[in-house]
């Protein structure tokens, strides 16, 4: 029986270690596909300082929780996910060319501590629209705890699907993460957070999901598709221009995702 607790907590923790930097918490044994719980971890985060929020604010600005909810989730990741968008951003600074020395400065320039003026820019660029998205008052809680859980799984579905397909994605400068798990195993667990994860947004009170006779099902459907093909094809550029898939990239990807899926979000409602 404790085996079977030090193995399922092993998985949890591998996955929080990886995502999170406070508390720290070590799992006994790595489990790689630990990582891919991250997405339902991020979530559960983001509605627990969500929460937090409401206490503190009033009913008048209670609209604002979501953003008491997304800053206590980058601050105990070390803005994870908006590090990688910032150093992706820089790297599309770099002009590329076919040459060793110019693959060198754009790795160089992902490795690099500072900020540039790209990667401020998209930072800054990034943060607005959270804001003013969150300021619309729109989006509940629950749609929001949706948006960060289901832009998370995309990048890292999306990092699955090249790292298995796509020679520069296996490179030594990529994630090894990716290519410690079993593909399909990886895409169960994903599975596994994106249905149990939407059942917890679902049961929440606060979520107040809109009669199916007043939302606008088309337009959802479009924003979604396109914002499949887009996240598909950039990712794979980038991939491509940088002969990498690192954590980088990810990041960016799951910021980017995490902007166009609000804008679905925001057209059905």
């Amino acid at each position: 029986m404790m085996r079977k607790f030090f193995h399922v907590s092993d998985w949890l923790l591998s996955g929080w270690s990886f995502f999170f930097r406070w508390p720290v918490s070590n799992a006994r044994t790595f489990r790689p596909l630990g990582v891919f719980l991250g997405p339902l971890l991020q979530m559960i985060v983001f509605l627990f300082f969500s929460g937090l929020g409401l206490l503190v604010l009033n009913d008048h600005s209670s609209l604002w929780a979501p953003a008491f909810g997304f800053l206590g989730l980058s601050m105990l990741t070390g803005f994870f996910h908006e590090d990688g968008l910032a150093d992706t951003a820089d790297s599309l600074g770099v002009s590329k060319f076919d040459s060793q020395a110019s693959l060198e400065k754009i790795h160089a320039t992902f490795k690099d501590p500072r900020l540039g003026t790209f990667g401020v820019s998209a930072l800054v660029l990034f943060w607005i629209f959270r804001v003013a998205a969150i300021s619309q008052g729109i989006l509940t809680i629950g749609l929001w705890a949706l948006i960060c859980l289901f832009s998370r799984a995309t990048s890292l579905g999306l990092g699955l699907y090249y790292s298995s397909r796509v020679d520069s994605a296996r490179s030594a400068r990529s994630s090894h993460i990716m290519q410690a798990v079993s593909t399909s195993q990886a895409f169960i667990v994903l599975l596994f957070v994106c249905l149990f994860g939407s059942l917890l947004c679902f049961g929440l009170s606060d979520t107040r999901m809109i009669q199916l006779s007043h939302v606008r099902l088309w337009p959802f459907v479009q924003g979604l598709l396109f914002t499949g093909v887009f996240s598909f094809f950039l990712l794979g550029r980038l991939v491509r221009r940088s002969e990498a898939l690192n954590g980088d990239l990810l990041g960016a990807q799951a910021c980017l995702s995490e902007v166009f899926i609000t804008i679905c979000f925001l057209k059905i409602l």
